[in-house]
């Protein structure tokens, strides 16, 4: 079987990696995402997936999987807060929201079997409204410094936050859709065991 290279040291992907029963590596990609933009924001969540994938590739062989993903709300883009009152300011404004988007782009490639595919699924949700001593305790609880947005549906808690998704829910949760990623890798040959 192939080497199957995770370019992500996300924990959340992880978790979702891990569930498949394959044997896999994680290797995260060294590129700075932020010189990566692009006006079109689906496009520009696919290029930085797309970086990540090529990154590791320059020196591993085998399978390599990326992810990037993003929140938008009302237009914003929404990347990790650089302090705590940016965070508690981005949940305020994230609160009962019902125009917000999730875009996580996806790469995918395998050489050995010429797969070269990458993508960009977009998620439409809405989040129920926080009151300011619920967003107190979720920034004194969780680490909402390495999320994007300050938020985390992966989090147990924060899919108690979402209201309603319209798309890929793995790529809300997660950032990684799943139901992209596990068709390309049964046509790499390797079989999923739940």
């Amino acid at each position: 079987m192939q080497r199957i290279i995770l370019a992500s040291g996300s924990a959340n992907r992880k978790m979702l990696m891990d569930v498949l029963n394959i044997p896999y590596e994680i290797i995260p990609a060294n590129i700075d995402e932020k010189l990566i933009r692009d006006s079109d924001l689906a496009k520009r969540a696919e290029k930085i997936a797309r970086a990540k994938a090529e990154n590791v590739a320059m020196k591993h062989k085998g399978i390599i999987i990326s992810a990037d993903s993003f929140a938008v709300h009302n237009g914003k883009v929404y990347e990790k807060p650089q302090t705590i009152e940016e965070a508690k300011q981005m949940l305020r404004e994230e609160s009962g929201n019902e125009n917000s988007k999730l875009y996580a782009g996806v790469c995918y490639l395998d050489k050995q079997n010429s797969i070269d595919f990458s993508t960009c699924i977009v998620v439409d949700f809405s989040t129920r409204k926080f009151s300011e001593e619920e967003i107190e305790e979720v920034i004194n609880k969780y680490p909402v410094l390495t999320w994007s947005g300050a938020f985390c549906p992966a989090n147990t808690y924060g899919l108690t936050t979402i209201s309603k998704v319209n798309g890929s829910l793995t790529g809300l949760t997660h950032g990684l859709p799943m139901e992209i990623i596990i068709p390309l890798l049964e046509k790499s040959g390797i079989k999923i065991k739940p």
